[in-house]
């Protein structure tokens, strides 16, 4: 019989390299979700929460982040993502291209 802090462990996403482009994961929790070098180009996170999620090599090209909970410029910095990602409010561009390049 799974104990509840079993079944948190089992529920824990873990996506790694999957090709999800274009899928709509608006509002889904991704705590803890292990999403490196997953390619979701164009898909659409709005409002999910990305806490403690690997973001290592993910492609987020185009994906719309809008709204995006517990999402830091540290776990973007390890992603791929261009002109049409769309960011949450609270996340500078500038500032996460500076920590990304070192430029």
């Amino acid at each position: 019989m799974l104990k509840s802090k079993d079944v948190t462990q089992a529920s824990i996403l873990d996506i790694h390299g999957a090709f999800v482009r274009r899928i709509d994961l608006s509002g889904a929790s991704l705590r803890g979700a292990n999403m490196t070098k997953v390619d979701a180009a164009n898909a659409i996170f709005r409002g999910a929460d990305f806490e403690g999620a690997r973001l290592n090599g993910a492609i987020l090209r185009g994906a719309d982040l809008t709204g995006a909970k517990n999402l830091t410029l540290d776990q973007l910095s390890h992603a791929i993502i261009d002109s049409k990602t769309v960011l949450p409010a609270y996340i500078d561009r500038e500032q996460l291209e500076f920590l990304a390049t070192g430029k």
